[in-house]
């Protein structure tokens, strides 16, 4: 009968082989625990990711771009009166009855704004000039103009005979005459021919 001894390194080798495996198994399970942690950095959720910046910066740029999608906030008060001498403002505050025309010139004029409605005289101040009408297409001589006018309602009025500002007329000895300080033409130096009709000022 043989007897085969039995090699003692086989018996010594089996604690090193089952540290060996353990080790791996533990780092299989620290890369299967890791693998959710980096699929997070791969193109597809960096694409996702930018997907979802882009919408919120679209809905932040709709909603200033239209007011009814922004919140509403209270409108920042407006001192009163205005201090700007050319703005109603100055003078006229909400709730304020309508000014009149006469009352806007007033204003401005007080406020030394001389242009725009500024530069005329506050209705009522200077009223139509009465004078011969002057017949549509009638040829007036020299030294003879048609003065148009209108009333402080903008309603226009026949237009009268007035001597042009540089006329002197003269009498039948060559003498100057005097001339009115309106130089609206009187019925007795109206030119000959011209009928002799004075003008009605509309009713207000």
């Amino acid at each position: 009968m043989r007897v085969i001894v039995k090699p003692a390194t086989r018996v010594g080798r089996l604690p090193w082989v089952v540290g060996v495996a353990a080790v791996a198994v533990a780092l299989i399970g620290w890369w299967c625990l890791r693998e959710p942690a980096l699929g997070s950095n791969d193109p597809a959720a960096q694409t996702g990711g930018d997907r979802d910046a882009m919408a919120a910066a679209v809905d932040d740029r709709s909603a200033s771009t239209h007011p009814a999608r922004r919140a509403a906030s209270p409108p920042a008060a407006q001192d009163m009166p205005s201090n700007d001498p050319d703005d109603l403002a100055a003078y006229f505050q909400p709730g304020d009855p309508e000014p009149t025309g006469a009352q806007v010139i007033e204003a401005l004029q007080q406020a030394g704004v001389r242009t725009g409605l500024g530069a005329f005289n506050p209705p009522g101040t200077s009223p139509p000039l009465v004078g011969l009408a002057v017949p549509e297409g009638y040829e007036l001589p020299p030294g003879y103009v048609r003065h148009h006018q209108v009333t402080d309602e903008g309603v226009a009025i026949e237009p009268i005979l007035m001597f042009s500002p540089d006329f002197i007329l003269h009498d039948a000895q060559g003498r100057p005459i005097a001339m009115p300080a309106d130089r609206v033409v009187p019925p007795e130096l109206a030119p000959p021919g011209m009928p002799r009709r004075q003008i009605q000022i509309p009713p207000r």
